[in-house]
């Protein structure tokens, strides 16, 4: 890679300042709503000024991007953890429609990223995110239309097609975050905004294994009847849930601030069709979209199907619920404390992602043992290996998507969250259609864990640190150190 890449702000191509916005009090005026004004400082760069600003409606704007998030992946993850009580009331359903159901959202996601990652690049972050809270609000009210006409059939397919809308819908929701981080936030903050929108992206998970709450099991004399009904209810919520997000969104959501964050928003991106031919040949990026692919993608899509592996080792329903509350909950306290960590001590990601994958892989190895029968099974056993692997294993999602954004900068930040996150669903896609092998059961999923988890560390290994990006932002005199 050449030097005008890895150091873009001193290529007068592609230094393009925001334009200056008079400051006369302290608070400005924008797209109608008022924007406070928390702090304003000023570099100059080969004799340009540049101003930059922090608004007090950045945490807006993360805490709607990040509701959203939480709530499309709640929906993604809607069947799973109610899987006992859908094969009763919806006879014929099985495990195959159960994770069917989630693999529309890898299908929908590979086939959907390039296009949609197009649409927030061309037409803005504002374009993207309606776009997304759009298809997930026509989704939800589409699933609740066949209650009208007490029709399985139609009920199933339109389940189908709000799996469709909700797994487009998780193209920019898991994209986005470090455009949101990069666009909104300061240097110091951007490693935890990023981590904030996919903590809650991943907390969806609770309130999708909160379901059972809601929805009785098929034991004590509990009729299909009032399983349907409970299902009915929870849908309903559903959708009236996607329609506030949509309102929400369509009130308050402008593309960008009227004065960047950082030194480094003010650099002008590669254009889309650009960025795609710089990251495919940019081997750091490469080995890191690897490393996170392998990471991540089982692990996470092995949540919606949590139960069939519990269920082996004599793990019900409800305690499967517990497991993957917990696992979520402390997957969400461990993204946010590596992000924020790394906004505080930075230029160590590499280290940090090697010690939590390492650790990552330890506790898969536990719950391989107990799985193949080498250690006797226990409840606490069960919870802490599952749930400790996969909270470290998630809190190496932001630092990944740091360590990447820096490597191919200035490309977009939504196109190499992308091709992360595009990879990550990939894999996952390959990981659920193994379940149709015909009378595969579930035990291969445990190898599965622990093989990816080694060799995804390989990869990792050979990637050249590079932090091109917070050499621009910390020119003061605080720079991250360049490996």
């Amino acid at each position: 890679m050449g030097n005008s890449e890895r150091s873009p702000l001193y290529n007068g191509n592609h230094f393009q300042p925001y334009t200056t916005v008079t400051e006369r009090a302290s608070n400005t005026f924008y797209n109608g709503h008022d924007c406070v004004v928390e702090t304003k400082s000023g570099r100059e760069i080969e004799g340009v000024e540049v101003s930059t600003k922090t608004y007090s409606t950045r945490f807006w704007i993360l805490f709607v991007f990040s509701f959203l998030a939480w709530f499309q992946c709640a929906q993604w993850n809607t069947w799973g953890p109610i899987s006992e009580s859908v094969n009763v009331a919806f006879p014929g359903w099985g495990a195959e429609t159960v994770a069917m159901m989630g693999n529309w959202g890898t299908i929908m996601f590979v086939v959907g990223i390039v296009p949609m990652c197009w649409l927030m690049e061309a037409k803005g972050l504002r374009a993207g995110v309606l776009a997304c809270a759009g298809l997930i609000a026509a989704g939800t009210v589409m699933r609740i239309i066949p209650f009208a006409t007490s029709s399985d059939v139609f009920f199933t397919v339109m389940s189908h097609l709000c799996a469709v809308c909700v797994g487009l819908a998780a193209t920019l929701v898991m994209a986005a975050p470090p455009t949101i981080a990069a666009v909104w936030f300061p240097p110091e903050e951007r490693t935890t905004a990023t981590a904030v929108s996919q903590v809650l992206n991943q907390l969806g998970n609770v309130g999708s294994y909160l379901e059972p709450l809601l929805v009785r099991a098929p034991r004590n004399g509990t009729t299909p009847e009032e399983i349907r009904s409970d299902i009915k209810l929870l849908l309903y919520i559903d959708a009236a849930i996607a329609v506030a997000l949509l309102a929400a969104a369509l009130v308050y959501f402008p593309t960008k601030p009227p004065v960047p964050p950082s030194v480094s928003s003010s650099v002008e991106r590669y254009g889309f069709a650009t960025s795609l031919k710089k990251v495919v040949r940019n081997r750091d990026l490469l080995l890191v979209t690897m490393s996170f692919g392998i990471t991540l993608g089982i692990p996470l899509t092995w949540l919606s199907v949590l139960n069939f592996s519990l269920l082996e080792l004599g793990i019900d329903q409800d305690d499967a619920m517990w497991i993957g509350i917990l696992a979520v909950v402390l997957s969400g306290v461990s993204g946010l404390l590596a992000g924020r960590v790394t906004d505080v001590v930075y230029g160590h990601v590499k280290v940090s992602l090697i010690l939590l994958m390492g650790a990552t892989l330890a506790c898969f190895f536990w719950f391989f043992l107990l799985a193949w029968g080498a250690v006797q099974v226990t409840r606490w056993q069960v919870y802490f290996s599952v749930v400790g692997g996969l909270a470290l294993n998630f809190a190496t999602a932001p630092l990944f998507m740091e360590l990447a954004v820096e490597a191919s900068y200035p490309c977009p930040e939504v196109v190499v969250g992308g091709m992360l996150t595009g990879a990550d669903n990939f894999v996952g896609l390959l990981f659920l259609l193994i379940f149709f092998i015909p009378n595969i059961g579930y035990e291969w999923v445990t190898y599965l864990l622990l093989a990816t988890g080694a060799l995804a560390i390989i990869p990792l290994l050979l990637v050249r640190e590079n932090y091109a990006r917070s050499n621009v932002d910390r020119a003061d005199g605080h720079e991250a150190p360049t490996k």
